[in-house]
């Protein structure tokens, strides 16, 4: 071999090189998107999940037997969360809406294993409920309304964001 053919071939050899460095770093790449993906649909699941398992609940404690009619019979601003008697560990328990409160400064946890893996990871589920102005529901109110809102986020330690979701929950009466 020549001088002209060794070049050639150590060109051929870098151009391969690059090429392949360059599939590794795409594929790498899109991996890491799929998971990032993935954690991001599960959170977004729990979220939905935790909002429908509120909204399925009566609009307040004063609420789940008796009609009423007027606000200053809802529960206090300050007495958002759970009722006597209810336990944050069993919210299949709750009985109204703003018991999801409880999970304001600490989450419920979920956790998921990766099926044939020993991946584990761990979502924390923070709630916050408030009363909120009737025509502007994200100003939350200081006095007691017909309207609720829930805002639930939802973070993990292999997530990039944070998931978060809100909904209001209003009470109708009808007579």
């Amino acid at each position: 071999m020549n001088t002209g053919q060794m070049m050639l071939t150590i060109g051929a050899v870098f151009l391969l090189s690059m090429v392949i460095l360059t599939t590794n770093r795409g594929l790498i790449t899109t991996n890491t998107t799929m998971v990032d993906n993935r954690y991001g649909i599960l959170a977004v699941s729990l979220a939905t999940s935790t909002i429908e398992r509120a909204t399925s609940k009566a609009f307040d404690q004063n609420t789940d037997t008796l009609a009423i009619n007027t606000t200053n019979s809802l529960t206090n601003v300050n007495a958002l969360g759970l009722d006597a008697g209810e336990n944050r560990n069993f919210p299949e328990n709750f009985n109204d809406f703003d018991d999801y409160n409880c999970y304001k400064t600490n989450p419920k946890v979920d956790s998921l294993t990766f099926e044939g893996t020993n991946r584990k990871i761990v979502f924390n589920t923070f709630c916050r409920v408030d009363y909120v102005n009737q025509n502007s529901p994200n100003t939350i109110s200081n006095q007691r309304t017909w309207h609720k809102r829930i805002i639930v986020s939802v973070i993990a330690t292999g997530m990039t964001d944070t998931i978060k979701m809100s909904s209001v929950y209003s009470y109708w009466y009808f007579r």
